[in-house]
């Protein structure tokens, strides 16, 4: 009897240590991404008026859905301006070609 006993608190330790090695991931398909690329290429991202410390081409990942407000600068070209529309689960690709003075 005490064989029995021992085995099935051997069994409920193991069943329940066993969860804690288990890690829940958040969805990425909450989020959203964006892959920004301009030409010419080299163009400084801006998120938000905020520097990102990004250049042409990249990307910004994990974003919420939202409409965000970009701005891409270049030295000899006028800063070109867009806002993007970012949706669960969805990947955009922009392509934002300079025009001189």
């Amino acid at each position: 009897m005490k064989k029995i006993i021992y085995v099935l608190l051997f069994v409920l330790v193991l069943i329940v240590s066993c969860r804690e090695g288990i890690v829940d991931f958040p969805e990425e398909s909450k989020t959203g991404t964006l892959f920004i690329s301009s030409s010419p290429r080299g163009a400084e991202i801006f998120f938000e008026s905020s520097k990102t410390g990004k250049v042409t081409p990249d990307s910004l990942k994990i974003l919420q859905p939202g409409i965000y407000n970009f701005k891409l600068r270049l030295p000899g070209y006028p800063d070109e301006n867009f806002s993007v529309n970012v949706q669960s689960g969805q990947r955009k690709y922009i392509n934002i070609s300079f025009s001189e003075y």
